[in-house]
């Protein structure tokens, strides 16, 4: 999957387990486990634990799903059914993206700092990049398609979500899965962090226009 940014002025660089596997584009949240690695939110307990969440990944990590956002530069205007011209040679759309394994994360079986000794504390890590300013402006397929978070419970996803410019998006409740990592309309704020904010849906090309919180 793939986050395309906007308006973003840093990519920071963060480490993360060399076995972490996740697309770009999926929210990403300090590693309780291990200090300064990053990892997937556990999203089942969204409304109880502070995430800590660090951005939005700007690399892929898993070998396979990987997919790229483009900008249409000729476009597909057409005529709705009412007669409306409308105009879509300004759009973005998602295409399948060849992985190179050379790319992405690999076992690391030894330390990657002479200095660490035998402990192995500083491997097996590499880094990964994250986007990770506060108001940058992204396209994303990262979202979970006409899901919110539940009108029920703080835990679950399943509301219908509309994404309508200014609805606030949090995390997916998955704690593992296709799922996890993506981001959902947000109901109710006591049922999570807000992460992003909506600034449009372009349901035909299935993206989602935000500006990171």
């Amino acid at each position: 999957m793939a986050i395309r940014p906007l308006n973003s002025i840093v990519v920071a660089n963060y480490n993360t387990a060399a076995s972490a596997s996740w697309l770009s584009g999926v929210v990403l949240v300090r590693d309780s486990a291990t200090a300064g690695n990053v990892t997937l939110p556990n999203g089942a307990n969204r409304a109880n634990v502070n995430f800590g969440v660090v951005g939005f990944s700007a690399d892929d990590t898993a070998r396979s799903g990987n997919t790229m956002i483009l900008a249409d530069p000729v476009g597909a205007n057409f005529t709705d059914a009412s007669g409306n011209f409308v105009a879509n040679n300004t759009g973005y759309y998602v295409v399948s993206k060849r992985a190179v394994a050379d790319f992405l994360a690999e076992n690391v079986n030894n330390v990657t700092n002479p200095t660490a000794g035998t402990t192995g504390f500083e491997g097996p890590r590499r880094g990964v990049g994250v986007y990770s300013t506060p108001s940058g402006q992204f396209i994303t397929d990262m979202f979970v398609v006409g899901s919110g978070s539940s009108a029920s419970a703080a835990n679950a996803d399943g509301g219908t979500a509309t994404y309508l410019p200014g609805a606030l998006l949090t995390v997916s409740a998955a704690g593992s899965g296709a799922s996890q990592g993506k981001m959902v309309e947000l109901v109710n704020t006591a049922w999570g962090p807000v992460v992003a904010v909506v600034d449009r849906y372009d349901s035909a090309a299935g993206l989602l226009y935000f500006t990171a919180k």
